[in-house]
């Protein structure tokens, strides 16, 4: 499935981000790359990245912060 990497002006509290995605409240982890600023490295965003596989979509929980162990 192909399909082009979106801005959004305001998070997509509870809505399915794919990792290119950028909105505001875009705040980086901590592993993140500095020069990369999308959904798969922002705080917010839940790609189960601690889980064994993780999501080819995610969730956005702004303002909740995820914890990436």
């Amino acid at each position: 499935m192909t399909r082009e990497n979106q801005v959004y002006d305001i998070p997509k509290r509870d809505g399915s981000v794919w990792p290119n995605d950028i909105c505001p409240a875009y705040t980086p982890r901590e592993d993140s790359i500095d020069c990369i600023k999308g959904c798969w490295y922002c705080k917010y965003a839940d790609f189960h990245l601690q889980e064994e596989t993780a999501l080819e979509v995610g969730i956005c929980n702004w303002p909740k912060k995820i914890k990436i162990n």
